[in-house]
């Protein structure tokens, strides 16, 4: 009967299918096999898909060991997980609601939580796993779908490099990159797509000892294998290893100079960077953040396409039998609302939650942040609302896990890896 139906209303129909069940649909007959294998048609589905988004779930089960992995499904695709989400299926108009609400909660984490419920997510089966009990993936970053990975160790050389696009079932573990002479110092990673080429890259950046700047071993998934460029010398230092964002078609590392001359700063690497030089350019941080400390107890991240900064903001170093310790003047989210521009940097608030604060998770739309806090016990993850007024601007979400280990992101399905062949 599709012999009889426009091309186009047979694509229309099919951006519709959930991704799993496309590969299913080639099947079909050789003009929907046709249709689908056309690049065009990947591009398609991407677009029609990003209208329905999900929210990406990465956590560490500490009584198993195991890393999971969920999809978040919701009618308000800006609200991940939200506030008394445990609450929804409770009847507000009995007159003993204040008992119900104690023995409910409880009721709650005796069924695992906000997890309880296995209607209300999808578990995702990660095909890889870590070569140790206890430890989990880094997760690189996630773009159109596929998730970029790496098994590392600080101690071990042969990092493992994954791709990972849940929403077909399809993966693959990238060759490894070359072997430098030298002994490495430390690796930085960044994972992005780049448009003009419709390509995803995968960039390591790798400072040997000795060496004031890095090698960059970059993957590129069109030609499945990497090659290595020189960066220009330079003195500055990445700060965190999967720190990485990207805005503008770059990625962006949080990074500082050499102590002598010690200043904070934004690193960005242009994915479109080509041949067997490459050069890396300076984004200012505030300008209140540039002269301080580095700045190790924060984090970069992106709120609604601008760069952002949050953590705590170092003071001043205090002897702790032997080594220094820096305090913390205070906890805040900054957003730079003009890229480049240093004055554009707006303080969007303080995180007021006391000591133990330890870092942001993940933005909601409504200004509400999802954290983690160290105690005596392990809250998992909380809701914190900046601007509350009540006693405590924080709520238990009942996800409980190795808070390290969480990780959010927006997810949308995606048809990429479909036409390479490689694992299942």
């Amino acid at each position: 009967m599709s012999d009889y139906l426009p091309a186009e209303l047979i694509v229309e129909i099919l951006i519709r299918v959930p991704a799993k069940i496309v590969p299913r649909c080639k099947c079909v007959c050789k003009r929907w096999n046709y249709l689908i294998s056309n690049p065009h048609f990947a591009t398609t589905y991407l677009a029609h898909s990003k209208q329905r988004p999900y929210h990406l779930f990465r956590r560490l089960d500490q009584e198993t060991g195991e890393e999971l992995f969920t999809l978040h499904p919701s009618d308000n695709p800006d609200n991940p997980f939200p506030r008394n989400y445990h609450l929804k299926n409770l009847n507000r108009s009995d007159p003993a609601l204040h008992i119900n609400l104690l023995r409910l909660a409880q009721e709650v984490k005796d069924k695992g939580g906000f997890f309880g419920c296995s209607s209300d997510y999808i578990k995702l089966h990660c095909p890889y796993k870590t070569r140790y009990r206890q430890y989990f993936h880094k997760i690189v970053g996630s773009v159109n779908g596929l998730i970029c990975m790496v098994d590392s160790y600080s101690y071990l050389i042969d990092d493992n490099y994954y791709l990972w696009n849940p929403s077909i079932n399809r993966s693959m573990r990238l060759p490894c990159p070359k072997c430098h002479d030298q002994s490495r110092s430390n690796s930085f990673f960044g994972f992005g797509y780049y448009a003009p080429t419709d390509d995803y890259k995968l960039v390591r950046l790798v400072y040997l000892k000795n060496c004031n700047s890095p090698v960059v071993d970059i993957y590129t998934l069109n030609t499945g294998g990497w090659c290595s460029a020189k960066a220009q010398p330079s003195a500055q230092y990445i700060i965190d290893s999967f720190g990485s964002v990207v805005v503008n078609g770059a990625l962006h590392w949080l990074a500082h100079t050499p102590e002598d001359a010690h200043h904070n700063l934004i690193v960005s690497f242009d994915l479109g960077n080509e041949g067997n030089e490459v050069v890396f350019h300076e984004v200012p941080v505030p300008k209140i953040l540039e002269g301080a400390p580095p700045l190790s107890m924060m984090n970069i991240a992106v709120l609604n396409g601008l760069l952002t900064l949050h953590g705590g903001q170092p003071e001043q170093s205090v002897d702790r039998g032997g080594h220094d310790d820096w305090l913390v003047k205070e906890h805040a989210v900054w957003v730079m609302k003009e890229y480049n521009v240093v004055k554009s940097w707006t303080k969007l608030y303080v995180i007021d939650v006391g000591e133990n604060f330890v870092r942001v998770v993940g933005f909601k739309k409504n200004g509400e942040l999802l954290i983690t806090m160290d105690d005596d016990k392990d809250k998992g993850l909380l809701l914190y609302a900046p601007n509350s007024r009540r006693g405590r601007p924080y709520t238990d979400l009942y996800i409980s896990g190795l808070s390290r280990s969480f990780y959010l992101d927006n997810y949308v399905e995606s048809l990429v890896l479909l036409k390479k062949n490689i694992e299942k």
